[in-house]
């Protein structure tokens, strides 16, 4: 009796539904099935995330130009629960996503199945609960539903209130196997908001850490990785989160506390499972890019020493993947980054390290000083080899430390060889030093510190043994060239060396194994004729005046101006805005429209779909939907986008012009695509793939975007020395020598009888005539003459540099 009554409550349940909604707009009809939750007491109450059971379908008309608290509670009354709509939430079946505001209007489609069950409040209730429960498989089963539905606003909103986040870092904690991979992943999943997670303690980051070091599942170091990733770029520099209190300092503290970190991320490089490799780089590169100026040198030479060049050239080698491949040629960027950093850095003999590498050098060539004369017995032109040393700086004197180190009997040999000879035909070993380095850094755009090339270039990991080997080519070429040391042939024998060497580089082929030997083979067996004839036919098409040191410093400058406005323009792009096909399983969704603009702050790209393209711009305000440019992982392009996982779309659109942003790896080796895009033209591809490679402070893929920077570098270059060269003004070979700031201001310069002499004289009499100048202003200042010069008699003179004796 009690059924039929309630067989019969549902019936009119269900003709209320129909009939409050047939006289309205547009119905869309789909099915609901009721979720159950075991433990829940009745259908109104209760309900866990462990095993669910479900009813049976039923079928419901659903407005969707109705409020989403209005539609749940029609179909509370259906399901039989209207009394407690609000416990309930509204979900799609396939994907078990929440049905929110948005997805209501844009989401739902006639046919769909949607799921009834617990809100994410009532959810995230039982989810904190069983998170602390003492059944490990019911901890399992929560910790691995709480991976999706971490993902949701909504549900995290609710998991933050009820202390949900300090009851997953304690699992963290104590966990292990898939129970630890699934809480931590939850954890990287929760962090892919922008709020909640700014108050991890240093203890918890050293749990994070050490799961790294001891842990080797892959389900595991991946979002632990992950985890430490979003730390270390979540600085006061990161314009996309609105979190930045942890940063480099704040996770290094952590890693200096684990001696074998480092060790174990360089090791895993030379793993054979693709995800460790690939994780492993990523977050060494984070590492590398965010090390501050404290402990950016340590770090570099710590990295160094475990010799992660050569194991990043063997998987350069090995035809990596296209993921992997990107963080492969952002490590050489890096490393180009760090080399200009050096070569700007000033050599200071305060510096312990510098005064012991000049000390080691000068030890190394067993000479003995004559008192007088020192440093220019190994090829310096003055006893300050600092000053010499400042147009490559700490990267220059690091390589002939090197250099003296590693080869220190050809060094002794070769300046013995060379004091025996006549002074003029002396070869300058310092100077040989650092036009060697100069002809390196130009080559591989260190002296700019930008770099445009998306290649392999191997042989830049082996920067000091391409060095050594330049090096001794530079002396064999001053031999083969009978020169004479003067500016004139050192400059001669470093231009046909930079020709050679660029030759050689140019030869050599991608993937070739054994590139450092076929480098040498190139560079030392090629004759001379043969080089100096290659050399004059790249001199009829050169202008040799672009190869002189000013020039170059000029174009340095230049080049770096000339990217940043590429940059610019290129973001510019991006926040103008503009339409794309919309692309579903089937392929280009007919007369439906994507409109893409990047929001002023540059931290969401915003967007919205309409039925056809407009002559004007939609506003921002238009664009109800936006992506979070910090949950962007990568740039994926060609056949590596999501989109050519459509077999439809494989056929029918061209790879050079389709490109996604996608977040995080998972552990399927996919990528979540955030976002879609075909461009109409190679030119938008360009500009909106190294939009967001700028944007995202990745490298640029597009040979037009390189030739755009490299062009207006050049017509900046030739502008810049028109009125130069139309004047017939020499340009030196080298920058001339700046003396040094004088130890006392105590002379000027006799215009009667010429030259400097000792005293203030006229210097004085300028002096008091601007402040008698000031006086004549209005200046509060009272100036009186004595036998010194002038007096300025106020308080105001301690801020004077001269102070009050003029």
């Amino acid at each position: 009796m009690e059924q039929q009554q309630a067989q019969q409550h549902q019936q009119q349940h269900q003709q209320q539904m129909h009939q409050l909604h047939s006289p309205r707009g547009r119905k869309i009809r789909v099915s609901v099935v009721l979720v159950t939750s075991p433990g829940s007491a009745g259908s109104a109450s209760g309900g866990g995330v462990g095993s669910v059971g479900h009813s049976q379908p039923v079928e419901c008309n659903i407005d969707p130009s109705m409020s989403l608290a209005d539609v749940t509670k029609d179909v509370a009354l259906v399901m039989g629960v209207g009394r407690h709509w609000n416990q309930y939430s509204l979900r799609f079946a396939n994907t078990n996503a929440l049905l929110t505001e948005k997805s209501l209007r844009r989401g739902i489609k006639e046919g769909d199945v949607l799921k009834f069950g617990p809100s994410p409040a009532r959810l995230t209730a039982q989810v904190v609960e069983d998170l602390i429960s003492e059944d490990e498989l019911a901890v399992k089963m929560t910790t691995f539903s709480l991976q999706k539905h971490i993902k949701e606003e909504e549900f995290v909103d609710e998991f933050l209130i009820r202390r949900g986040l300090e009851r997953l870092q304690d699992l963290i904690v104590v966990a292990q196997g898939n129970t630890l991979a699934y809480a931590l992943t939850s954890l990287q999943n929760l962090m892919e908001h922008d709020h909640g997670w700014d108050k991890f303690s240093p203890a918890f980051i050293s749990t994070i850490v050490s799961i790294i070091v001891k842990q080797n599942l892959v389900n595991i170091c991946r979002p632990a990785t992950a985890i430490l990733i979003k730390l270390v770029t979540a600085d006061a520099t990161a314009e996309n989160s609105p979190i930045q209190c942890y940063g480099f300092d704040v996770v290094n503290a952590a890693v200096a506390a684990q001696s074998s970190f480092v060790p174990t991320l360089v090791q895993r490089l030379s793993a054979t499972d693709y995800l460790l490799q690939l994780n492993s780089l990523h977050l060494i590169n984070v590492l590398f890019r965010k090390a501050t100026d404290r402990y950016r040198g340590e770090f570099v030479y710590l990295i160094d020493a475990l010799n992660i060049r050569k194991v990043v050239v063997r998987l350069m080698q090995t035809r990596p993947p296209e993921e992997l491949g990107k963080q492969l040629v952002e490590f050489q960027r890096l490393l180009i980054q760090e080399g200009h950093r050096r070569k700007r850095q000033a050599v200071d003999l305060r510096t312990p390290m510098h005064e012991s590498m000049l000390r080691e050098i000068w030890n190394a060539s067993g000479l003995q000083s004559d008192g007088s004369v020192k440093w220019r017995f190994i090829g310096f032109e003055s006893e300050v080899p600092r000053k010499e040393l400042a147009r490559v700086g700490v990267l220059g004197l690091e390589t002939m430390y090197s250099f003296v180190n590693n080869h220190r009997d050809f060094f002794q040999l070769f300046i013995e060889d060379q004091l025996a000879r006549p002074q003029d035909r002396v070869c300058p070993f310092a100077k040989a030093c650092i036009e060697v380095v100069e002809i390196l850094s130009d080559y591989w755009e260190v002296s700019t510190g930008y770099t445009i090339t998306t290649s392999y270039q191997p042989l830049l990991l082996q920067f000091e043994e391409v060095y050594a080997l330049t090096l001794k080519f530079f002396f064999m070429m001053w031999e083969d060239m009978d020169a004479q040391a003067t500016i004139d042939d050192i400059n001669r024998v470093a231009s046909v060396v930079r020709s050679q060497f660029r030759h050689v580089n140019g030869q050599i082929q991608p993937g070739d194994v054994n590139c450092l030997a076929t480098f040498e083979r190139e560079l030392m067996t090629t004759p001379y004729a043969l080089i100096r004839e290659r050399q004059l036919r790249e001199l009829e098409v050169e202008d040799i005046l672009m190869s002189r040191l000013p020039v170059r410093n000029l174009r340095e400058r230049l080049y770096r101006n000339s990217y940043e406005f590429v940059r610019q323009q290129r973001i510019d792009c991006l926040m103008n805005g503009a339409w794309f096909p919309v692309v579903k399983e089937k392929g280009r969704a007919k007369g439906l429209y994507r409109f893409y603009r990047l929001g002023p702050n540059k931290k969401f790209l915003h967007w919205a779909e309409f039925v056809d393209t407009k002559d004007k711009s939609p506003a921002l305000e238009v664009l109800s939907e936006r992506i979070d440019m910090s949950t962007v992982t990568d740039i994926l392009t060609g056949t590596s986008s999501p989109i050519f996982n459509l077999k439809k779309v494989m056929a029918s659109e061209n790879p050079a012009l389709c490109f996604s942003l996608v977040s995080s790896v998972t552990d399927s080796n996919t990528s979540l695509s955030l976002s879609d895009f075909i461009c109409a033209t190679p030119t938008q591809y360009a500009e909106w793939t190294d939009g967001f490679n700028m944007l995202l402070d990745k490298n640029i893929t597009n040979r037009e975007t390189a030739d755009y920077i490299n062009d207006l570098t050049e017509i900046d270059v030739k502008l810049a020395l028109l009125d130069l060269t139309g004047d017939g003004v020499d340009i030196p070979a080298v920058a001339p020598e700046i003396p040094d700031v004088p130890g006392n201001w105590n002379f000027y310069y006799d215009e009667e009888g010429g030259g400097l002499k000792e005293g203030i004289g006229g210097l004085a009499s300028l002096a008091g005539a601007m402040m008698l100048g000031l006086a004549s202003q209005g200046s509060n200042n009272r100036v009186s003459g004595g036998e010194d010069g002038y007096q300025l008699e106020d308080e105001e003179a301690e801020a004077l540099p001269f102070g009050k004796e003029t």
